[in-house]
């Protein structure tokens, strides 16, 4: 997991300000949105594409201060972290079969299916390789809530 650490220098007057919600709200769900929407970009750049429906399912989701970066198919983790070997469904396998020129029917899912269950998936890590190409902007985008709220409280807000 990436982690980016903060150092907060200045008074109790600094700390006052910061522990109250108002003064930091607007700034920090400026931060919030932008940090997250470049997380999104970054992740769906790095997804793999067979037919699209992964790479469309990422979404960012705001609330007041917290934002969330994620998708909701159900199949979305095992292409992040990979699987180990196991027997998929033989129905699952026909469509991805049938795209990738594997023979018609049954045939072709079943030598899909013997090669998962011979070696598994490879993780794709699209997520998190999404989240660390991210830094860059996010660290800009910290530059600037800590001018907003540098701002701020220079106005005795």
């Amino acid at each position: 997991m990436t982690e980016i650490r903060i150092r907060i220098e200045g008074g109790r007057r600094l700390q006052r300000l910061l522990q109250n919600p108002e003064f930091v709200r607007g700034p920090l769900q400026l931060f919030l949105r932008a940090s997250s929407l470049e997380i999104e970009k970054e992740s769906k750049l790095r997804t793999p594409v067979d037919t699209g429906r992964l790479r469309s399912s990422i979404k960012t989701s705001l609330a007041p201060l917290r934002a969330a970066v994620g998708t909701n198919v159900h199949y979305a983790p095992h292409v992040e972290y990979g699987t180990r070997p196991h027997w998929p469904p033989l129905s699952a396998m026909q469509p991805w079969a049938r795209r990738h020129g594997f023979p018609a029917g049954r045939a072709g899912a079943f030598l899909v299916a013997r090669r998962i269950a011979q070696r598994g998936t490879r993780a794709r890590r699209f997520m998190q390789r999404g989240a660390k190409a991210a830094i860059p902007a996010i660290t800009r985008h910290l530059d600037q809530l800590a001018i907003a709220i540098g701002r701020r409280w220079s106005r005795g807000s």
